[in-house]
Formats: structure tokens, sequence, C-alpha cells
């Protein structure tokens, strides 16, 4: 049986006064997603537990069956899936380009990732290419826009700090070693620092910098460093779960994830909301027909909906997506042999708080097809999908519910082969 992964990240909110107090999915109107999950089973997922914030690049790990593996971290997964060559004792620092101000001796940002076209960012990575470490052998890749990955090797440690506040209301930390780190992780974090204060020079003194700065454009004069990580090093989704693999997104994380667990990655992408959903599920349904037994699709225009601080903005794209279902329907309601899974990474309230961007609420989950149960949900929201049979779920139990519904998961007791395994 072949299995169809959607994940609508972000999709899930909070009851929104501006809508009724209902949230962006409940004042939808969906009738495709509302008649796919009144042919399946339905729960609400936790990504890490009950509260807890998720990140997308923790989520995933969990999601796709890793969470009882340590996270090596996300700098690492972006630099493989922009084709960096990494050696296992790496240590991977994300750059990005920031604009930031000085106030009451305090660094804060102003724009972060700093805005600015893509042959631009690419000269001045080309300049902080150059880079001469202290510490240790250091090199500086362009990751595409504003961001990029420094890699360094010789015995770094990854048990450093970020010096990204995330949120514009607090400053600018430095970079330390994480307490208990080994002297290691210090000379690391000093190593940061030194890369932060020189490229700060650097791309202030760009001619690129001063041409905007004439023209009286935001420009770039900092760097923000964040998800000091070691390249993944785990068994590949086949051999973790007995299944062959796609993932089907459009960024450099899910290119370096599909890459780190042995998937094919198909990137596609599209500005339209409905049109970006359609192309991945087209995609995705290539993949099972033609070789592979999973396939995921990763989606995050209602994440990026939800940033916009507009509820009804987010309802209009929810509805959008629901429309990118329409000619699948059929497929995934008729296909014997086709199990069909549709939940999200996070959930990502609407409201317009600067105080939260993702949330530790649940996030609906439905399957269909197969030899899913139908409970009788029929509306896809957080409130309604938290009613059905599956009850309240971890990402952690993802890929187990999907063995199972598949018929591909082992009896407890049975041992197959040299290696214990949930997959017959």
């Amino acid at each position: 049986m072949k299995v169809l992964l959607v994940l609508l990240d972000g999709i899930a909110d909070r009851s929104q006064a501006t809508l009724g107090g209902t949230t962006p999915l409940q004042a939808a109107t969906l009738p495709n997603l509302d008649m796919l999950t009144g042919s399946g089973a339905c729960g609400h997922v936790y990504p890490l537990g009950p509260g807890v914030c998720p990140s997308l690049d923790l989520s995933r790990w969990h999601q796709l069956g890793y969470g009882a593996r340590q996270y090596p971290g996300r700098a690492a997964i972006d630099a493989l899936g922009a084709g960096v060559v990494l050696q296992p004792d790496d240590v991977v620092i994300h750059v990005s380009l920031a604009a930031t101000m000085i106030d009451a001796g305090e660094r804060y940002v102003q724009a972060s990732p700093a805005k600015l076209p893509d042959d631009q960012a690419a000269e001045i990575a080309s300049a902080l290419a150059a880079y001469v470490p202290e510490h240790f052998p250091a090199t500086v890749h362009h990751l595409g826009g504003p961001f990029m990955a420094l890699v360094l090797r010789g015995g770094a440690n990854p048990l450093v700090s970020d010096s990204d506040p995330v949120f514009f209301r607090n400053p600018v930390p430095g970079i330390a070693a994480i307490d208990g780190a080994p002297e290691a992780a210090s000379l690391t974090a000093r190593e940061c620092e030194r890369f932060s204060h020189w490229a700060s020079e650097t791309i202030t003194s760009h001619p690129v910098i001063r041409r905007r700065e004439a023209d009286g454009v935001t420009s770039p004069n900092y760097v923000l460093m964040k998800w000091a990580s070691t390249p993944p090093d785990v068994p590949t989704l086949r051999e973790e779960w007995g299944f062959t693999g796609a993932l089907v997104s459009d960024d450099v994380f899910h290119a370096g994830l599909a890459r780190a667990l042995g998937m094919s990655f198909v990137e596609q992408r599209a500005a339209d909301a409905a049109d970006d959903l359609g192309a991945k599920l087209a995609a995705a349904l290539d993949c099972l027909w033609e070789e592979q037994d999973l396939a995921v699709i990763g989606c995050a225009a209602a994440a990026e909906a939800s940033r916009s601080g507009k509820p009804d903005r987010k309802v209009r794209v929810c509805e959008e997506m629901d429309s990118a279902f329409e000619p699948f329907t059929r497929t995934m309601l008729y296909e014997p042999d086709l199990l069909t899974v549709i939940t999200a990474g996070y959930a990502a309230p609407s409201g317009g708080s600067d105080e939260v961007l993702n949330s530790g609420d649940s996030v609906p989950f439905v399957a269909l097809g197969g030899n899913s149960r139908v409970d009788g949900v029929e509306a896809f929201d957080e409130v309604a999908c938290a009613t059905g049979s599956l009850g309240c779920l971890r990402a952690l139990d993802c890929m187990p519910l999907l063995l199972n519904i598949s018929d591909r998961a082992r009896m407890g007791s049975m041992r197959v082969g040299h290696r214990d395994r949930p997959y017959r």
C-alpha cells in the first residue's frame, strides 16, 4: 500500500476574536477537506508535546520517526540541502544577513533576514567567504538569498548559543558556550563572535551596501548566527521504517532532510497557495505511482499567511488550499492501494501577536483510505478532529500509525532479521 503524507504547516490556529471566536479553519469553507475528513479517522497531534512550541525542523524530525534519536540541528541539514559536502566532525552554523541598530548600547534587529536581491546577496556571501579563522579551519557557503553556512572543522563543538534573538524586541545576544560544554565549545563561540564582528565590517564597507545606502535603502550591516549542528548520521528511512520515500517541498531544509534520510527530493514551488499545493500533490502522487512507498509533502502557505497577522487572510488561504485537493479527492477516496494522511507540523496563530510564531497547540490529524476506520467526524478543524477515534497523538506516533494502517507493522513479539525494527 502506498502512503501520502500531506503536512499543511501552520494551518492550525487559535480562536480569533475577529472571526467571532472561531479559528480560521472553523471559519473557512472547506468542502474538499471536510469530505476527506468525513471518510477517515481523526485525531489531534501535539508535535513535541502539549504546550511545547515546535520549530519546523524538530517537528519534521519527529514526524518522520526519528524523535527517539539525537537531533543533530538544522544548520547542517540546510547545508546538505544546498549541496555543501560535509565531513562527519564538521560543525555548521547558520548565518543570515540582518539590518540592525544600536540603542542605549545594545544592538537590536531592524530587519532579519535582510531583504535584498539574490545577486547582491551572492556578492556579499562571496566577500564573506574570504574570512580567515583563528581557532578552526573555516569555510563560508552561500545557501541562497541572505543565508549562508559557516562550516568549522578540526575539533569545533556545536554546544554554543545563538545570536539571533528571533523576536525584534530582544537585543542581539553574544554567542557563548552552553553551560557544561567542553572547552572546544568556548573556542567555537569565540570563533563565531570573531566572524560576526569581522562580517559586520566587511558588509558595511562592501560596494553593494554603499550603493544601497546612497539610494536610501535599508541594508544589512550584521550577521545573525544560530542552529550550530553536526551532520546527521542516522539510518535511512528505508532502514528505519521500511519505506522508500520522496519529499516534495521547496526549500533547502527539506532538500537536506531528504538527502540525510536517503529520500528523493522533488522541488515544487508556486506563488499562489492553490497552485503551490496542487503542484505538490500531483508531484507526490507521481512519485507513488512510479516507485516510492511514501511521499511526504511540506507546504507552508498557511504559516506564511499567519505571519501577516490577519486571520481573515488566513481564512482565504485555507480555502485556496482546500481547492487544491479537488482534482485528487476521487483518488484519495477510492484508490484501494492508497492511504492518505493530512496533518501539520505545527500551529501558527494569526492574531498578530509579536510574542509568538509557532504555538504549542495541537494540530488536526486525518487518515483515510486503505484500512483506516471512519469515525464520523465531518469537519477538518482543530476542535472537530480532536473528537475523533485516534484521540490525542504525538508526532512520534505518526510513522507507527502509517505502518499499522498500511499493514506494514510487525507484531510486537516478532524478530525479523538482525535488527530490531518496527516493520515486517
